[in-house]
């Protein structure tokens, strides 16, 4: 009778031995491969990264004909061998050279960019190629082998744009399809090699443009909550090609007038200067708190108010009201049916009709009819009688307040007769066969005789009364 065995044999032992051996070393093999497709979608991230430097120094201008760069120190500041300044380079100093003495270490790649320039403005078209070494790994032994599967997992992560470091959607980096819609990564499956092409034709540029080939075919919209996020900062003009409506607000709806350029659709404030070359309409109320200054004419369709003073080096027009608190000064015409005084509204000046107002200093006063007054005139010039004058006609007083007037260059009394009073509608007179009538002459009650004229030699008299 035999006794069970006890224990493995030999033969199973070995057995077992080597398929653990078999199972590790495949577990091997497969860590293996993860870790250099990781490191593969690394280099991915490098080559997305290099593309995009290169799509931004195309679309600054930094790239102007056509031309071959050779690794990646073109795009690197001056710190660093570069020649950018410091502060404007687009890629770190850190960056790998991608040179063939310093390549990029995993898959030890160099780069070599042929940028080819065709075209004029607007319709300029920068196309850059990349091609790389071949990706070439070296194993335990020293010996290099290609490997174009690794290649072509970087193709694919850069052109998805989402390796590590690099986050898509809003929260950071662009998007696949954004990244995609301009730029394509090819791998050779049997160079190892990577072609990368970037081009920004106008129709198709994703990116904003300096050379007036932009194209926007859709809105474009700063969704960020940080006002300072939401700048367009260095731009020296904004112009409307098309000839359309620019539009610089939320949008109220209501309809531009006819020929406008530029709608500003929103509450405006300037805090520098405005300038207007040529006409300024507004259709109702302009309120400023400071001076107005304008070289041409300013035109309200109805009121231009200001709190301070209005200057113009041309005309200044209103269909309306001009009121400003401090003064209205035009080096040309200031045109208004009336002027009013802003302290006192019934003082003005209505050049068409009957102005009031309140006193008037003026060196000469013409007038083409006659010149009335409600109470007294007061003559403050004062001559002595003899005197010489001109022109003939001027009315003074002597220092005793009597009534001079300038005949034939010769200051003289009795000029001015303000109309004497007679009795039953006749001058006094002197009758001719030497008989004398007496006839009662007297001047207007509130005024005083202040002389007696002879208007024809010992016939006729007229009382002179102030």
């Amino acid at each position: 009778m035999r006794k069970p065995r006890q224990g493995f044999t030999l033969l199973e032992l070995i057995l077992v031995i080597g398929l653990m051996s078999v199972l590790t070393l495949l577990s091997f093999y497969e860590k293996q491969t993860d870790l250099e497709q990781a490191r593969a979608r690394q280099v991915g991230g490098v080559l997305y990264q290099y593309n995009n430097a290169v799509r931004s120094a195309l679309a600054q201008g930094l790239v102007t004909s056509t031309t071959t760069k050779v690794g990646t120190d073109w795009l690197k500041n001056s710190s660093c061998g570069g020649v950018l300044a410091v502060g404007s380079e687009l890629l770190p100093c850190t960056f790998p050279a991608a040179t063939a003495l310093e390549p990029i270490s995993f898959g030890r790649m160099s780069l070599s960019t042929a940028i080819v320039v065709t075209g004029t403005a607007p319709a300029k078209k920068f196309t850059a190629t990349t091609l790389t070494s071949p990706f070439t790994l070296v194993n335990t032994l020293g010996v290099a082998n290609v490997r174009a599967d690794l290649a072509g997992v970087a193709s694919l992560s850069a052109a998805a744009a989402m390796t590590s470091g690099f986050q898509s959607g809003a929260s950071g980096g662009l998007t696949p399809f954004t990244a995609t819609t301009d730029s394509s990564y090819k791998a050779d499956p049997i160079t190892g090699k990577i072609t990368i092409v970037a081009s920004n034709t106008a129709n198709n540029d994703v990116w904003l443009r300096t050379d007036g080939g932009n194209q926007m075919h859709a809105t474009l919209n700063f969704d960020g909550t940080d006002p300072g996020d939401r700048m367009i900062v260095g731009a020296s003009t904004i112009q409307n090609f098309a000839g359309q409506v620019l539009r610089i607000g939320s949008g109220s709806g209501l309809t531009p007038v006819t020929g406008a350029g530029v709608v500003i659709d929103a509450t405006a404030e300037v805090l520098g200067d405005f300038r207007v070359r040529r006409t300024l309409s507004v259709d109702n109320s302009l309120n400023v708190t400071g001076n107005i200054t304008a070289t041409g004419a300013i035109r309200a369709g109805t009121n231009l108010e200001a709190n301070g003073s209005v200057v113009a080096q041309g005309n200044v027009t209103a269909n309306g009201s001009v009121s400003a608190a401090g003064n209205v000064t035009a080096n040309g015409a200031l045109v208004s049916q009336v002027f009013y005084d802003a302290n006192n509204m019934g003082y003005y000046v209505d050049p068409h009709a009957t102005s009031n107002l309140n006193s008037l200093a003026a060196n000469y006063i013409s007038s083409n009819g006659r010149i009335r007054a409600g109470e007294f005139v007061e003559i403050s010039g004062v001559a002595n009688e003899g005197w010489g004058c001109s022109p003939n006609g001027l009315i003074g007083r002597t220092a005793a307040g009597g009534i001079l007037s300038c005949q034939s260059g010769i200051w003289k009394a009795g000029g001015l007769t303000l109309g004497p009073t007679v009795l039953g509608g006749q001058t006094g007179y002197d009758v001719k066969d030497g008989g004398t009538v007496t006839y009662d002459v007297y001047c207007p009650a509130g005024t005083v005789m202040v002389g007696l004229r002879n208007i024809v030699w010992g016939d006729i008299f007229q009382l002179i009364c102030q």
